[in-house]
Parts: C-alpha cells; sequence; structure tokens
C-alpha cells in the first residue's frame, strides 16, 4: 500500500525543489522528509531519486510514480472537500464590473457551483456607480468593484494600474486629445478628466459607451485614446504616457463589497471570492511585467499588494 503522507512528501520535494524546502513547506525536519523518502523508496523497491547531485532529480522509476502520486493526492484532496464541505442552499445576487465578466469570473464562478451545487447565483454587471447603489438599497448581495476613493468600503482584492490606451500606429501627436470615455459612475472618469485639465494638452470627448466592449471597439478602430485597467487591456493596443504629453494615472483598487443580507450561500460566495480572487492580481503582475520587458510599459511600478 503507497503511503500518502509518504507520497506527499515526495511531491512537496518535487515541488519545492529538495529535502529542506520541503520539510520547511510541510512543517517537519529533513531528517523526517528523508526518511519518507526512504520508506517510499522501500515500498516501491527502486530508487526514485538520483544520488550525488544538489538538485532532486527523478529516476525513470520516479517519473513513474509522479504522475500516480499527484492523481491519489489530488483525489484524496477531492474527496476531503466534498465529504466536509458545509451545505450553502439559496440565491445569490452577485454584482461585477464588466471588466471581470467576460474574462475573469466565469470559471472561478463555475468552479464555485461545482462545490456548491445547492447556490444558485444571479450575476449582474453594470458600472461601479449602478453596482454601489443596488448594494446599498438591498437589490444586490456581493459587488466586486474598483474603490471609488480611500474612504469607500470594501475588501481589497487586488491592485492594478491605469492606462492610457490607443490603436496600434494610431497619430494622436497633435491637435486635441480624442477621448474615448465610459459616462458618469465610471470611477476613475472624474479623475482622468481633472488631470487632463490640469495638463498641457486640449482634449475632447468623442466617444461615450457605458458596455467595456464598445471602448475597446472603439480604440481598435482609431476612434481616440482611452483609459483602461490593465485587466481590460487588449493585448494589440498600444500604451501611451509621457511623450504624448499624457498625465501620469494613479493605480486603482479592487475590492469586494457585502450587503446586509446574511445567509449560508452568499456567506460561501463571499468567502470564496475572497480567496480565488487575488490570484487574479498575481495574473495582471505578471502581465505588467511581460510588458515591460518587452518595453511596452515604462518604469517598474511600486510593488502591487495583494
Amino acid at each position: 500500500m503507497l503511503d500518502l503522507v509518504l507520497l506527499r512528501s515526495f511531491l512537496a520535494v518535487l515541488d519545492h525543489g529538495g529535502f529542506t524546502c520541503a520539510a520547511r513547506a510541510l512543517h517537519k525536519t529533513q531528517s523526517t522528509i528523508s526518511l519518507h523518502i526512504q520508506r517510499l523508496e522501500h515500498a516501491v523497491g527502486h530508487p526514485l531519486f538520483e544520488r550525488g547531485g544538489r538538485k532532486a532529480t527523478l529516476t525513470e522509476r520516479g517519473e513513474v510514480l509522479r504522475v500516480y502520486a499527484e492523481a491519489m493526492i489530488g483525489l484524496n484532496n477531492e474527496a476531503m472537500l466534498k465529504l466536509h464541505r458545509p451545505t450553502a442552499v439559496g440565491t445569490v445576487r452577485l454584482g461585477i464590473l464588466e471588466d471581470f465578466a467576460t474574462e475573469m469570473l466565469p470559471s472561478a464562478l463555475r468552479r464555485f457551483k461545482d462545490a456548491y451545487p445547492g447556490a444558485r447565483l444571479m450575476v449582474r454587471s453594470a458600472l461601479t456607480a449602478d453596482l454601489q447603489r443596488e448594494l446599498d438599497n438591498g437589490e444586490l448581495d456581493i459587488v466586486v468593484v474598483r474603490r471609488q476613493d480611500k474612504t469607500s468600503a470594501g475588501d481589497t482584492l487586488w491592485r492594478e494600474p491605469l492606462r492610457w490606451v490607443a490603436a496600434p500606429h494610431a497619430a494622436f501627436a497633435e491637435g486635441p486629445v480624442p477621448l474615448v470615455m465610459f459616462p458618469a459612475g465610471c470611477v476613475y472618469r472624474n479623475e482622468v478628466l481633472r488631470r487632463m485639465r490640469a495638463g498641457p494638452r486640449e482634449w475632447e470627448i468623442v466617444y461615450t459607451s457605458t458596455s467595456l466592449g464598445g471602448v475597446q471597439a472603439a480604440v481598435s478602430a482609431g476612434v481616440g485614446v482611452s483609459v483602461l485597467g490593465q485587466s481590460a487591456v487588449l493585448s494589440d493596443f498600444a500604451v501611451l504616457g509621457a511623450a504624448e504629453q499624457l498625465p501620469e494615472l494613479p493605480d486603482t483598487e479592487i475590492v469586494m463589497r457585502r450587503g446586509a443580507t446574511r445567509g449560508d450561500a452568499i456567506s460561501a460566495l463571499g468567502d470564496y471570492l475572497a480567496a480565488a480572487l487575488p490570484a487574479v492580481g498575481v495574473n495582471v503582475s505578471r502581465l505588467i511585467a511581460s510588458d515591460r520587458n518587452r518595453g511596452m510599459i515604462g518604469p517598474a511600478l511600486p510593488r502591487l499588494s495583494l
């Protein structure tokens, strides 16, 4: 019989690159991890790691065991999750920004539904101001929005920068800057316009859309310049800035707010989103680093607080 405790130590050595780091990750001594590997090798009758190297390198039999060990540990974790999962029955009314409705949340919400089949989700996407108002009026139970100011309530999920974007090779170096904007209700609209008024260039709003897709389409068509959160910047957009005499933009915070209504399903979704969504911030920061390496954006930004 293969002992799951031994298999967990085996995988930890692989995941963390050695016995010392694996011991630290599992809160065990290095000698304990070594003993686990020895017992596992005795059980399978073959060495699992190449001897003599500083790095943990698997033998051919070790590679075979790795596949089965990952499957067995994964199945064990799935079984424990389902057996210990609290029941959550009821309807949750979730409000999210369209920025996240199309790309980031569907897979997370699907995993939530798999874990809590008794929960029923009703999801609405809109601008932050509309979602905040509906939460305060009791029409929504949870909202994921951009923070309006430092005093606004909400649990911070991640932070991301705002970007000036335009179509590739679009020429906006001369004349008034044509702005493609969201309407009033967009959290950063007033701040963008305030900074434009204080800047050296003239500007005019030439296109307004309540839809993220509408703003992105207008930018792609070369209608004008817009401001988007990093997570909504399309891969073929040009990122503008000081060279075009456009003002520096602040970071924006994505927060989760819960309403006054309580229930098992609402609590379960809130706790799930609080744990799952900060991973989005990690992906955003990786995207920023990738863009910087390709020379698309300027100096390093302050480290994101996740």
